[in-house]
């Protein structure tokens, strides 16, 4: 009986399986690098949006800032898993396109999609609820 290997699409299995860990546990138990709490984070920015508001209303220039590209332990996490779960879809097309086994080709494509869904969700989501927090605090502040 002759064996097919699926080289691909298990390495692609691999890597779709280490992206989806990787999510889950930075889901979990991070952040890993140091965070300012909510309170001060919702305060400055809440602060700043008054001040920018107050400045360009009064017609003075306002600062324009720019966010600095620092890296971190939580950066680099979420930069490896959105790269083995890009490298895991990639692998399972490739190996689906070489007729290798369509489990492990869709198993790989299926777990790399996962990682980075998963991934993309819960950010969005911290977006989300940061901007509802910042704009009740605004609105408490009288600014709604």
């Amino acid at each position: 009986m002759a064996e097919s290997t699926s080289r691909l699409g298990s390495i692609g299995i691999i890597c779709g399986s280490v992206a989806l860990l990787l999510a889950l546990v930075h889901f979990y138990a991070g952040p890993f690098s140091p965070q300012l709490t909510l309170e001060t984070s919702i305060a400055e920015k809440a602060v700043e949006i008054r001040d920018a508001t107050v400045a360009a209303l009064r017609g003075e220039e306002v600062e324009k800032k720019t966010l600095g590209s620092e890296m971190d332990l939580d950066r680099v996490v979420q930069i490896t898993t959105a790269v083995l779960g890009g490298l895991a879809v990639i692998l399972g097309v490739f190996g689906y396109a070489r007729h290798e086994s369509k489990r492990a080709a869709l198993g790989a494509a299926v777990l790399g999609a996962f990682a980075i869904a998963f991934q993309f969700l819960g950010v969005a989501l911290g977006i989300i609820i940061f901007a509802i927090l910042v704009s009740a605090v605004l609105s408490g502040l009288g600014f709604g």
